[in-house]
């Protein structure tokens, strides 16, 4: 039995040095990024003028009158005015976090009884809990996106509008609002993640044969409250009658404010019950030893309750999306293992297995490997394997959800949907020329196809105009889309459902070398080198285009693009002595490019503004003062423009950090231990291309951005 628990307390962004924790950027010859000025990653407005930026700051802003929409009126004070924009500037460093809160508490229990010779009973239990506090950014009223669940292919769209008669109107016209709610707390969220898992079986030898049948519940329950969230409709009537004031929170009642930004709670809940049964024997001796088979087969349930966060499913949460879906799914396994080692140099493994879904059908799957030994010092091995990926509910379901980016994005549920299928193959050599002494060399290939991919923004949009009729909806470039506009004629938003699209081709090399050394008195000194080398990995799209994203900031449109570097290396070196241990590791991890993906090129959308290839945004600029990755435009090719980023700016730096670990076992039933992460205090690079993090990519940077972080331990064994 076992009992474990931590506390993690969190860092707040602000609280780090130069560029994490700020977003004032000049200081780098880089963009202004706090609210209010001309920000990296904005295009221009609708009316064509000037480079975008965001006004919605705690101050409020309207349009002015007869202006256009970059000609704004801050509402109330405030102690910075960016002279360029007029506008009323905030940095919202201060709602961004490199890590939340987090406590854990663990449970695992075992017990077994042998109530025969040859059979024994056991069951399992562990209960595992994490809680987590995370602070985000707090909403803004214009980020108008609400979605009406009752007819997808037609979603409510609203924006927040300061009535003529509002005492904080200085138009005396009716005004679309621009506000940062920071008086109603950041966007927070609260999650308790539970999970229960008990397992129970009996295993033995029965005729030759080993066997284990058992039954197993799991069980994860997320409950997540949010706060800081806007229902439209309590605040725009607050707007009407004038109870709400723009950033004067003295003069709003805490009433008020609790109903405009109530407290969200949801809880989603999935289950797997499941029985299994495994056999395994040796069948017969061959040349290099026994010919082994295991053999199987399982049934599970597997059933999701995800409901909707409160009052999303009745388009009333600004800048939340919407999404729900409850389904139940059976699923029947069979599989199957042979080991051979038909000779003392060669060993040959053979393995099959069939999956059977309630709603979708059949796949099976085969794995085949072999190791071939010349000489003692030599040996080869390759492999080849398949592998699915079963649609999930939200994907073949009947389901619907919302994303932003610059517009609403709604994906809904295909039940036509097929299943994601992959291909590996892997060769290498293992070399161990003397004693302490190994190399290994593999190199590995994964194909994967029908990728399930969500709504495609810039492939459902293809050619349609950025305008259209109020409030209306055409046909999309791909198969069952729409595209939307607004009640001003603007594109709003796209649907489409989820369907089979890319494929992903990638290669590479693992390396791994490992010395040992002994030196008598003096210790025993261990050095190790692991090298991970991408050499590409390829996505190809339904009409063929192909994109390379190996050493770039791509995929964007996956994983927060966290990026694609083509190096990682870790090399260890340790001495051992008695009860002594010292060891460093040195970890590093490559430069990327700062685009989405090799051969990134611009369009002149001859509108004032460019755009890559990829389509995910237009930009203020020329084609001689570039585009740097998919939404940050950069004098990628000399000089700089508004503070913009020098030449060389569109790359991503390599980052290498140390790590420190010490252990002491001198003293009986006792071990000491001591570690010291990022010892030399390497800051993240700067990287402002992801969305994973502000200023850096917390996917293969987060050491520097945590900092150097120490740790102590001691562990007592009763015996």
């Amino acid at each position: 039995m076992s009992v474990e628990g931590s506390q993690e307390k969190s860092i707040n962004q602000s609280e780090r040095r130069s560029y994490l924790g700020t977003n004032d950027l000049r200081g780098i010859n880089f963009f202004d990024n706090r609210r209010g000025a001309y920000a990296a990653g904005f295009g221009a407005f609708g009316d064509g003028r000037g480079p975008a930026f965001s006004a919605t700051t705690p101050y409020g802003s309207v349009r002015r009158p007869g202006g256009t929409q970059s000609e704004r009126i801050n509402l109330t004070p405030c102690p910075e005015i960016n002279p360029l924009t007029g506008v009323c500037l905030f940095d919202t460093i201060g709602y961004s976090q490199i890590q939340p809160q987090t406590e854990r508490a663990n449970f695992y229990g075992r017990a077994a009884v042998q109530f025969a010779p040859s059979a024994q009973a056991y069951l399992e239990a562990g209960y595992f809990l994490a809680k987590t506090e995370s602070v985000g950014t707090p909403g803004g009223v214009t980020d108008g996106g609400v979605f009406n669940p009752a007819d997808p292919t037609n979603p409510v769209v609203h924006t927040s509008v300061l009535p003529a008669n509002h005492p904080d109107n200085p138009t005396g016209v009716n005004r679309t609002l621009g506000l940062l709610t920071t008086d109603l707390g950041g966007r927070n969220q609260r999650t308790k993640s539970e999970v229960t898992r008990v397992v129970g079986g009996v295993t033995g030898d029965i005729s030759g044969w080993n066997y284990d049948v058992g039954a197993a519940y799991l069980e994860s329950k997320l409950r997540s409250q949010r706060t800081g969230y806007v229902r439209y409709s309590v605040f725009q009537e607050a707007l009407n009658n004038g109870s709400y004031r723009i950033n004067q929170p003295g003069l709003v009642s805490q009433g008020l404010r609790d109903a405009i930004s109530p407290t969200l709670d949801n809880v989603a809940k999935n289950t797997v019950t499941l029985v299994d049964f495994k056999v395994s024997r040796e069948l017969m001796n061959l040349a290099g030893g026994p010919l082994a088979i295991a053999l199987g087969s399982e049934y599970r349930k597997e059933k999701t309750d995800s409901p909707p966060v409160p009052f999303t499913d009745t388009s009333d949460i600004i800048g939340l999306g919407y999404s729900a879906f409850n389904s139940s799914r059976n699923v029947t396994a069979f599989y199957g293992e042979l080991n051979a080692p038909v000779l003392k140099q060669l060993e040959l493994n053979a393995a099959v297995r069939t999956d059977k879904y309630s709603d979708y059908g059949r796949s099976t799957t085969p794995k085949v490997g072999l190791k071939f030994t010349p000489i003692p010092q030599i040996a080869l091995r390759g492999t080849y394997s398949e592998a699915f990926r079963a649609p999930g509910p939200t994907e073949s379901g009947n389901s619907s959800s919302l994303g932003f980016t610059n517009i609403a994005i709604i994906s809904v549920g295909d039940p036509s949907v097929k299943p994601e299928k992959s291909k590996s193959y892997t060769a290498g050599l293992l070399f161990e020329p003397i004693t302490g002494t190994s190399a290994s060399i593999d190199y590995y290939q994964v194909k994967r196809r029908d990728e399930i991919v969500q709504a495609d923004q810039a492939a459902i949009i293809g050619g349609a105009p950025q305008t259209g009729a109020p409030s209306s909806r055409i046909p999309g470039a791909q198969p069952n889309s729409f595209v939307f506009y607004d009640i001003d004629g603007n594109l709003s938003g796209v649907l489409g459902p989820y369907a089979n699209a890319a494929g992903t081709k990638t290669t590479g090399l693992d390396i791994d070398l490992r010395h040992k050394m002994k030196f008598g008195e003096y210790g025993t000194v261990s050095a190790g080198v692991n090298w991970t080398h991408v050499l590409s990995f390829k996505r190809k799209l339904q009409d063929g285009t192909e994109f390379e994203y190996a050493g770039t900031q791509g995929p964007y449109v996956l994983s927060s693009a966290a990026g694609t570097p083509k190096d990682k290396v870790v090399m260890t070196l340790a001495w051992e002595k008695g009860p002594y241990t010292v060891s460093g590791q040195l970890n590093y991890v490559g430069a990327l490019k700062g685009i989405d993906h090799d051969g990134e090129s611009l369009v002149d959308n001859e509108d004032g503004t460019i755009s890559t290839t990829t389509g995910e945004g237009a930009y203020y600029g020329t084609l001689n003062n570039g585009v740097c990755g998919v939404y940050y435009p950069t004098a990628a090719t000399g000089g700089t423009t508004n503070g913009g980023p020098a030449p060389g700016a569109c790359r991503i730096s390599s980052f290498t950090t140390f790590d420190l670990f010490t252990k002491y076992t001198g003293i009986k039933n006792w071990e000491f231990t001591a570690s010291v992460r990022n010892l030399f205090n390497r800051l993240s690079p700067f990287n402002p291309y992801t969305y994973g993090g502000v200023n850096y990519n917390p996917a293969i940077h987060q050491d520097g951005a945590v900092g150097t972080y120490f740790t102590m331990g001691a562990k007592f064994t009763f015996k």
